[in-house]
């Protein structure tokens, strides 16, 4: 069977749909992933699924399962009990049964040795309700980091060190000596390559959790 599953936008969001991609190939089908092009640099780490533009034929595919939240199920989400995973789990009837590990294989990308010996800093994303001032996660990144340099990355936007790529994101969240996220992307990614890293709490409705994380509550940053 083709199936395609659909989520346009987010990075971290995509990232966590993933293990419905596997889930579904592991069982023998053919699985696509309709998203954004500026997000496929994703699945050059993926193997069980492969990605297509937002404008591709749907005709070819047995299965679609569209799992975007916005903006059709915004408002039956906000209203919903359910947090992220577990309202977009739901849309369709196997997604209790699946694992929602992120798997994702290991960059083919050296780092500067130097990385080993950093923490590395994302203080500033794109899905927090309760909105963090930058400088105060940075700070909040120098207390615990002992001593250790800080690399703080992002939007050349914001001033800050933007990464090349996808994969040269994950390779550094691989490498580095800690992360300190706040609730973005990178902190989704941080579960498919690392045993530990800060992560600052937000509303539980939004906030992605995973075991590995050292979590911080948001008002004590």
């Amino acid at each position: 069977m083709n199936i395609l599953l659909v989520y346009h936008l987010r990075l971290g969001d995509i990232a966590r749909c993933l293990p419905i991609a596997k889930y579904f190939s592991d069982r023998g089908n053919n699985v696509y992933f309709e998203c954004n092009p500026e997000y496929h640099g994703l699945f050059a780490m993926v193997d069980y699924c492969r990605p297509t533009a937002p404008w591709a034929d749907r005709a070819a595919f047995d299965r679609v399962i569209d799992l975007q939240i916005w903006p059709d199920k915004f408002q039956a989400y906000n209203e919903s009990e359910k947090d992220w995973g577990d309202f977009v789990y739901s849309l369709f009837p196997e997604g209790q049964e699946i694992d929602r590990q992120i798997v994702l294989h290991s960059p083919a990308i050296i780092t500067p040795p130097e990385i080993k010996n950093m923490l590395i800093c994302f203080p500033t994303g794109y899905s927090q309700r309760n909105k963090i001032e930058p400088r105060t996660v940075v700070f909040a990144a120098h207390m615990v980091a002992e001593g250790k340099p800080v690399l703080c990355v992002g939007k050349k936007e914001h001033r800050l060190t933007e990464f090349g790529s996808i994969e040269y994101m994950c390779a550094y969240i691989r490498d580095a000596g800690d992360v300190f996220t706040i609730n973005t992307s990178a902190s989704i990614l941080a579960s498919a390559f690392r045993k530990r890293w800060w992560h600052v709490c937000e509303c539980p409705k939004d906030d992605f959790f995973h075991p590995n994380q050292i979590r911080i509550a948001q008002d004590a940053v």
